[in-house]
This record gives C-alpha cells, sequence and structure tokens, in this order.
C-alpha cells in the first residue's frame, strides 16, 4: 500500500518503457493482450493476500502460545522476534526477486504474474502445513515465498504491463483503476474470512482465490513475448564472475547518484527512508501487539485490517481523483492551470498533513487500553499510508522530465533499505519491550524525523535554487 501510484510515476514508468523494444497490438508476429484484462488480477490477488493477512498472527499465536490469546513472559518475546526475523527475510528476499521479475515482465507479461501468483500461494501452503504440523519454522517459512512474491512486486508487474498502454492517460487511469481494486480486495478480504469460526478455513480461501487468478490468467490472458531484446541488458553472457560483481555494485550504487549532483534532495530520500522503517512493520507490530495484549483472534485483526484498508481507499479516493478534478475545474473557470510551484506546495502540504496523522495515530496507539480504541485508532493510522505518493510526487517537481526516472529510482532505493531496516528496528524493539506498546512511541519518532527531514528539505531547496 504505501506504492500509491501517482501521475508523476506514471509519466516516468512510460518514459523508461519507451526505450524498450515492445511490440505493438497491431504486430502480425505477436499480438499483445489488452492492459486491461490485467485488472481482474488486482482484486483476485489482493482478495488473496489479504485473506491470511490477519489469520497468520493468531496462527502463529496458537502455535508459540498455550493459550493464543494470552501470550504470556517468554512466548510473546519470542513471538515478536521470530515474526521479525522473518518479516526482514522476506523484505531481503523481495529486494533480490525484483531484478528477475523485472525482466520476466518486461519479456513475457502472462509468464511473470503466474510465477508470482504460483509463489505467493505457496506461503499460504506453507502456512497450512505449519499449523496441521504444529510447527512455527513451517508456517514461518511461508514468508520466504512473501517476499520472493510481495505486493510490492505485484504492483510493479501489473504497472509494467498498464505503461505500455497507446498513451500516458489510458496507463495513469489504468494504474488508479488497478490500486482501486488492489484496495477493495485488501479491506474486504479479511472481513469475510473473519466470519469463519475456524482461521484454516481462511487460508483454504487464499489458495482457492490464487487458483481463479491462475484460471483467468490461462484462459483470458494470451502469452506475450518480446522477439527483440536489447542486448546490452538482457542478453549479455557473464564469464567473468568479478566484472558481474562489479557491474552489479554499479548498478546498485547508480540511483544514489542523482543525490550526489544534487546534495539538498537527500533530504526527500531521508524522509521516505525514515517512513519506510515504520510502514514495513507498522501493520504487523499492531497485530502482534493486538494478538498479545488484547487477544484479538484472526477475525478481530482482519475487522482491523478492513478498518483501515477501507478509510485508506476512501482517502485514496479523495486525494487522486475527487479532489484533483474539482481543482482542474476551479481553475479552468477561475485562475487557469496550476503553476508547477503550486502543485509543489500542494503536494508537500498533504504529505505533512499524512505524516501528522500517522505521528498522533502511533502516539494514540501507545496509550490505548481498550479493544474499541484499537479500531478506532486503526482508521486514522491508514490515511499515512498515501504519504509515499505526496512525497515522490513532491520531489519530482523539482527535477526536469528527463531526470524524473532517476529521481525516483533514488528514492525507491531509499525505501528499499527503510523496509529492510524496518523490521530489524521496530521488530527486534517489541521483541525486548513485549510487555509494553513502546515500539509505537518509537515509530512515532521516527515518523517525526521523516516529517523534519521533509519540511527542512523544502526550506533549503527553497534556499538554494
Amino acid at each position: 500500500m504505501r506504492d500509491v501510484d501517482h501521475d508523476e510515476e506514471v509519466a516516468a514508468l512510460l518514459q523508461s518503457g519507451s526505450s524498450a523494444e515492445i511490440d505493438v497490438p497491431n504486430s502480425p508476429q505477436n499480438q499483445l493482450t489488452a492492459p486491461t484484462y490485467f485488472l481482474p488480477i488486482a482484486l483476485l490477488a489482493a482478495l488473496a493476500m489479504a485473506s491470511t493477512a490477519a489469520t497468520a498472527y493468531f496462527a502463529y499465536a496458537t502455535i508459540l502460545c498455550n493459550d493464543a490469546q494470552h501470550c504470556e513472559g517468554t512466548e510473546t518475546s519470542k513471538y515478536a522476534g521470530l515474526v521479525a526475523a522473518s518479516t526482514c527475510i522476506a523484505n531481503i528476499l523481495g529486494m533480490f526477486a525484483l531484478g528477475g521479475l523485472q525482466k520476466l515482465a518486461i519479456s513475457n507479461r502472462k509468464g511473470g504474474l503466474l510465477l508470482w501468483v504460483l509463489f505467493r500461494s505457496m506461503s499460504s501452503v506453507m502456512l497450512l502445513v505449519g499449523v496441521s504440523v504444529n510447527n512455527i519454522y513451517v508456517a514461518l517459512s511461508g514468508r520466504v515465498f512473501e517476499g520472493l512474491a510481495s505486493d510490492n512486486l505485484l504492483h510493479f508487474s501489473l504497472n509494467a504491463v498498464y505503461a505500455q498502454s497507446p498513451n500516458q492517460d489510458t496507463a495513469s487511469s489504468l494504474m488508479a483503476y488497478s490500486l482501486a481494486l488492489y484496495m477493495i480486495g485488501i479491506s474486504v478480504s479479511p472481513f469475510i474470512a473473519g466470519l469463519f469460526a475456524n482461521f484454516t478455513v481462511s487460508f483454504f480461501m487464499a489458495l482457492g482465490l490464487f487458483a481463479a487468478s491462475i484460471v483467468y490468467l490461462q484462459v483470458f490472458v494470451r502469452a506475450s513475448w518480446i522477439e527483440q531484446v536489447p542486448v546490452g541488458e538482457f542478453g549479455r553472457k557473464d564469464v567473468d564472475l568479478r566484472s558481474t560483481w562489479k557491474r552489479w555494485l554499479k548498478t546498485a550504487n547508480s540511483p544514489m547518484k542523482i543525490f550526489q549532483a544534487n546534495p539538498f534532495h537527500i533530504f526527500t530520500g531521508a524522509s521516505l527512508f525514515f517512513y519506510n522503517i515504520v510502514q514495513s512493520y507498522m501493520f504487523q507490530a499492531l497485530m502482534v501487539h493486538t494478538s498479545v495484549h488484547f487477544g484479538f483472534t484472526g477475525r478481530s485483526n482482519g475487522f482491523v485490517l478492513s478498518i483501515a484498508h477501507s478509510v485508506a481507499a476512501t482517502y485514496i479516493f479523495v486525494t487522486i481523483f475527487a479532489v484533483p478534478n474539482i481543482s482542474r475545474r476551479i481553475r479552468s473557470n477561475y485562475s487557469g492551470a496550476e503553476t508547477r510551484s503550486g502543485s509543489r506546495v500542494r503536494d508537500l502540504v498533504l504529505a505533512l498533513v499524512s505524516l501528522t496523522v500517522q505521528i498522533l495515530s502511533l502516539v494514540a496507539l501507545g496509550l490505548a487500553t481498550r479493544s474499541w480504541q484499537i479500531y478506532c485508532i486503526a482508521a486514522s493510522l491508514a490515511v499515512g499510508l498515501c504519504t509515499p505518493s505526496f512525497i515522490k510526487a513532491y520531489s519530482t517537481s523539482w527535477f526536469a522530465s528527463v531526470e524524473k526516472p532517476a529521481a525516483l529510482a533514488a528514492l525507491a532505493m531509499m525505501e528499499t533499505l527503510g523496509s529492510v531496516l524496518g523490521p530489524v528496528v521496530l521488530g527486534g524493539l517489541q521483541s525486548y519491550l513485549s510487555q509494553d506498546a513502546g515500539v509505537f512511541y518509537v515509530a512515532a519518532g521516527l515518523s517525526v524525523a521523516s516529517f523534519l527531514s521533509l519540511a527542512v528539505g523544502y526550506v533549503v531547496g527553497r534556499a538554494t535554487l
């Protein structure tokens, strides 16, 4: 959810995608499937993933604790520590999986998504097996497959398809519709799964939805292969291990060059970095906390996720669809087109407001003593989920069109680093402070650091440029 695509990101994808040799729909040798046909995958995948999003944590507690609704002492510490470690491993694997999936997404749209569905479905299989044999390590091994087929990789695969649309407006609309379908699936599925008394039903529900995704891809989507692939990117034979490592290190470091050329942009990157440390583990920490301290079952945690993502979906609609359309009409009637600086300030303000709401919500979580308070706070916490979109839009407004893809790559690198550190920092702290809610105060402090980095970056940018 933290990759809510904005118009700037759409433009960057289109720009970067235009350099590859891609067949067009009218090509007699290779007819591409219309990108619209990929939209249902966003809904089906979200429904499947969210089915076990809440019940998985109750399943872990069932294996680790004598009383799943009242974990105590070392049980709590072990519970939080194992979840944090598995999440960290999953995020690291996601970094390594991106390169391979990127190549496959370009060369074979259908194959890339099929591979994603197969890997992600294995997470539900391992979770089911782990519960059946009462082994926490088998159950947690499912998170390895979640890392190899993360939400971010799904968005990347789908957006790579949408970016190949005939024009930017079509691509932008498809990305927005895809995100809306994804948010609907994320918000509805935990609620439905929570209606069943036996939480293992959610595992079979997820597997059924993944199977439906595979059937849909096989029946309605035709395979599409790119016949000519740039040799410089994908066709080179690596015969020297040393040169391979040098090339890998150079590639890994290349996104950071934009910060070297424009040092003040490091503040924006730092803002995303601090934000993602929190975001990458925020809901995991919340579900561990509610399971241990409030005795939340899979159904209860499912309600929390449904509330949060429903609010996030509404917030996305208001900020990305409703407000911009109303603003455009007002400008066309009264003041003409919005200036670039005006758009920049708007995105900055929206980012700062979202961060402020997140900070207050995290502090409130630390102070919560009743279960009903968790549901209310989850709704406000969801407002912070759109923050990365506003930060990216604000950041790229400082760059010329040709520089925007490089700027987005640099920001993505900072996000990735934050995602890897999140489970280590917050998960480790939650394991150490198992008897209180101090992890949420630390998360609030990191969100404050994100807020200050963004604000200072704007001030420095105004003074520098």
